[in-house]
């Protein structure tokens, strides 16, 4: 039987890669190995970085990169109009540089990729590499593996500038006498690749929100971790955008592994903290269902209306989970979330689970007896809950109190945290 392979996966996305930096800082923490890595772009440097087991020398270059060590004159590019007119010292010299060399100069991003590529250690490496690139003109897709790269020798880094020529913000890559642009105009997330090259399971790290790769997203054996919250643009590279992505990727990771849980939140479990979350959760179902198919929908109904159009508190949090058919504590996980959001709570902070949970009982003890009143009469004592937590700034939304599912959702969590033992 032929050795069963892993292969980590690495998308494209320009600065937004360091939140690749931190989802392998936790993959190291939590033990896991690969015997391949690919990537496109930014992703086939982060994969050299693997290939050479150069951890510190990765974190050290993303910890000093800056605009000005990508592009000779560079600019972050946030997302707003504003923010690249306040760099207006920096931006005409810039469209100067950019003019003359019919984009961007990378000489600096050469210099640091010439500087961490270690040929000696990449390619004495056990694991197997392989990048994305396209030929330009032709804007074909052209492969590039570990044995391709080894005529090169210490100049094999030029392959992970064509990967990363994000033309035409950069100037098209020239490697022995071809020409090459960005391997994301064909594939930003190589997995087909990986599985040429052996692997049995593939592990992506992707760098957009919403789905990519629709062909594998469902594929038994492809495992997807994408960032939880938007990472911004592909060219900004100011310190604390770089250091929220890696924090991002490191988090996420954790909980795609089931060792922190959250959606956007974080919270942490201490021993014993996801039996406590478990039984919680069951309480909060039993107790949703229970109100929610007492509750009176009838006044939103009109004469050839069916109630069953109004119905499902669960749906909404589905909606959120993007999952067909979760479990309680999925749901659950999903309410404290909006629930926090409501309150103000802080989204860029991790929370210890045990904490934060006994934190809430003793706050919804408070209300008792109040909340085991029919729904109607409780919800007035949970919108006064919310908004003794919002801030001035982020006032309760006027419209809570005609949202009677969310009112439910919220009173079941609340419901669920004062029968808990903790």
């Amino acid at each position: 039987m032929s050795e069963h392979k892993k292969a980590l996966v690495f998308a494209g996305g320009g600065s937004k890669g360091a939140y690749q930096i931190g989802a392998w800082k936790a993959l190291r923490e939590l033990g896991e190995s690969f015997q391949i890595a690919c990537g496109t772009s930014i992703g086939s440097i982060n994969a050299g970085f693997y290939v050479q087991d150069d951890f510190d020398a990765a974190y050290e270059m993303w910890e000093t990169l800056t605009a000005d060590r990508i592009m000779t004159n560079g600019i972050n590019f946030d997302k707003s109009l504003e923010g690249i007119l306040s760099q207006r010292d920096q931006l005409i010299p810039f469209i100067k540089t950019f003019i003359n060399s019919k984009g961007a100069d990378v000489t600096p991003f050469h210099e640091n990729l010439r500087h961490y590529f270690d040929a000696e250690k990449f390619f004495s490496s056990p694991v197997d590499y392989a990048l994305m690139t396209v030929k330009y003109p032709s804007f074909t897709p052209f492969e590039v593996t570990k044995e391709d790269m080894l005529p090169f020798g210490e100049d094999a880094w030029k392959w992970m500038a064509a990967s990363g020529a994000a033309y035409p913000v950069f100037p098209v890559m020239n490697v022995n006498g071809e020409d090459f642009v960005d391997g994301g105009y064909y594939d930003n997330i190589p997995v087909a690749t990986a599985f040429k090259r052996g692997a049995n399971e593939v592990l992506v790290i992707d760098l957009k929100t919403e789905k990519n790769h629709e062909g594998y997203i469902h594929h038994p054996r492809v495992k997807y971790i994408k960032p939880s919250r938007d990472l911004g643009t592909f060219l900004n590279f100011e310190k604390d955008a770089l250091r929220f992505s890696m924090s991002l990727g490191y988090n996420d990771t954790m909980k795609a592994y089931g060792h922190f849980y959250g959606l956007q939140y974080t919270f942490i479990p201490a021993p014993g903290d996801v039996e406590a979350l478990c039984a919680v959760a069951s309480d909060f179902i039993d107790l949703l269902t229970r109100s929610e198919a007492s509750f009176d929908f009838s006044k939103y109904v009109s004469k050839r209306q069916r109630v069953n159009t109004l119905e499902g508190s669960t749906t909404i949090l589905s909606d959120v989970l993007s999952v067909d058919k979760p479990t309680d504590t999925q749901l659950f996980i999903a309410a404290l979330e909006m629930l926090l959001k409501s309150c103000s709570y802080e989204i860029d902070k991790n929370y210890r689970l045990g904490d934060l949970l006994y934190q809430l009982k003793t706050e919804a003890d408070s209300l008792y007896p109040m909340l085991e009143r029919g729904s109607d009469e409780a919800f007035p004592y949970v919108i006064g809950f919310i908004r003794s937590h919002s801030e001035p700034k982020n006032p309760v939304n006027k419209k809570l109190e005609e949202e009677d599912r969310r009112l439910l959702i919220f009173t079941a969590v609340l419901r669920a945290l004062q029968q808990a033992r903790l």
